[in-house]
């Protein structure tokens, strides 16, 4: 039965210990903030045993600011990125994901910078790009509040339409499509989005593997999740991580 791994509670560059379990699954996805050499050493080594890998490169464009403080900034992210790919990994086997967006003037605007240094490395157009757009939890609304922020949506969980737009007219200025998952408000007549799950079919082509008769859609049960059931978890973090993100879901 097929199997994907993936690496969502916690960072597959602060914690290695997905190496070990890779035997365990058909395919894993890595998801990192912070790119460093000695994941792609260890990533570099896994594909070369022949374990089928997807990566995704956080990069929000905050890091080394107070919403990301021990992250790289997304120079270092997307430079790393790149070295990742030079050493041989395939360019089709990594994601640039945008995840959170912040829908705000000023988070728009980093993401426009992420983009834009992503087509100057010609990382872009070639490479899917995934986001995901804040979620504003009490406990985050909180850490706002003692570092003399206001919450971003007042009293409210998710971005209002008028957020939503500003994110869509934002992202219509690129010549290139959006993957997003749990995001049912991001819609646009042009094909600007795709919704589709962290694990997905397009990730079992792209790793040569096949469609279990019996998978299932959303089983999560979370509004609007279009994950495959054939996901599995690699790390155990139950707690905020090292990187000390301000947005963290972890209290």
């Amino acid at each position: 039965m097929t199997k994907i791994g993936i690496t969502e509670r916690g960072d597959a560059a602060l914690d290695f210990s997905w190496y070990d379990k890779l035997s365990t699954v058909s395919g894993a996805i890595l998801i990192t903030k912070n790119i460093t050499d000695e994941f792609i050493h260890r990533v570099m080594q896994a594909y070369q045993n022949g374990y089928k890998l997807i990566i995704h490169a956080t990069c929000t464009g905050w890091g080394q600011s107070i919403i990301e403080p021990n992250v790289p900034s997304y120079h270092s992210q997307l430079s790393q990125l790149r070295k990742l790919i030079k050493k041989g990994f395939p360019l089709e086997q990594c994601v640039l994901r945008i995840d959170p967006i912040f829908p705000t003037s000023n988070g728009l605007k980093r993401v426009c910078e992420v983009l834009d240094m992503a087509f100057d490395m010609q990382l872009l157009p070639c490479m899917r790009v995934r986001i995901s757009i804040f979620d504003e939890y009490p406990h985050v609304k909180e850490r706002f509040r003692k570092i003399g922020f206001a919450p971003i949506y007042g009293s409210n969980f998710y971005a209002s339409k008028s957020m939503m737009d500003d994110v869509c007219n934002t992202l219509s200025q690129y010549d290139i499509q959006f993957h997003t998952c749990a995001e049912p408000y991001l819609n646009s007549s042009d094909g600007l989005f795709v919704h589709s799950g962290c694990i997905s079919e397009i990730d079992l082509q792209i790793l040569g593997l096949r469609l279990d008769s019996n998978t299932k859609i959303n089983m999560q049960n979370r509004n609007g999740c279009l994950c495959l059931s054939c996901k599995t978890e690699l790390l155990n973090c139950k707690h905020p991580c090292k990187h000390q993100c301000i947005y963290c879901y972890w209290k």
